[in-house]
């Protein structure tokens, strides 16, 4: 039997807390009250003088609106993403050291052994389908899906089983009710995913069959 559908998320999305409401409308002007406040403004009218080449003695002289803006844009610079922040093949360490000569310097070769994937289930396979793209191991993965009866849906960017015989078939298409696993961790309605659900009367055109990979057996 499949496996049965995921319930949805219950918990709503987040709302501000009733002290801050106020300042959260203002926009913000209330959290930098009082003498933090006074010293909050003082650190960025200095690095406000600093993003504008100004002397430290002229930093007062600054108005403050025109101290936040440069410093919010140089967080905003600093924050942005970098082409590295994808690269999961070759992982950079924050901050390196010297390990001793025993710690393991790469993946052990078990990782990429065929036998290992056979012994995984399928959620297992799905999140190295899926956060480890463009590796042997989503390779592997999807390979195992194929022979555990999964089909990947090209259109859909998911893998379907079927639930039952199909009721409609053609050289086109054919039509019954599937299991596919839900990829999306969360949902932009905050309906939770990564899960099983199930899909009656769906239709599974052939175009969209990904038959590229070959299936082995054991």
């Amino acid at each position: 039997a499949a496996p049965p559908d995921a319930a949805a998320a219950a918990n709503g999305p987040l709302q501000p807390a009733a002290g801050n409401a106020a300042a959260a409308a203002g926009g913000g002007p209330a959290l930098l009250e009082g003498a933090a406040g006074s010293m909050v403004l003082e650190g960025w009218s200095r690095l406000a003088a600093q993003e504008l080449g100004l002397g430290s003695a002229m930093h007062s002289q600054v108005p403050r609106s025109a101290t936040a803006l440069p410093v919010l844009e140089a967080c905003m610079r600093s924050a942005l993403p970098q082409p590295s922040d994808s690269d999961w093949n070759r992982p950079k360490p924050r901050h390196p050291i010297l390990g001793p000569a025993s710690y393991p310097k790469g993946q052990p070769d078990v990782i990429s052994a065929p036998g290992l994937f056979r012994k995984m289930d399928p959620e297992a396979l799905f999140f190295a389908f899926y956060y480890q793209p463009d590796t042997y191991q989503q390779y592997l993965a999807a390979q195992e899906l194929k022979r555990q009866s999964w089909r990947y849906h090209k259109h859909h960017n998911a893998w379907f089983q079927r639930y039952a015989e199909p009721s409609v078939t053609s050289e086109e298409y054919e039509q019954g009710t599937y299991v596919y696993f839900d990829y999306h961790v969360m949902h932009d309605d905050l309906q939770s995913g990564w899960c099983y659900r199930r899909k009656e009367n769906f239709t599974f055109r052939y175009d969209a069959l990904e038959d590229e990979l070959p299936v082995q057996s054991v």
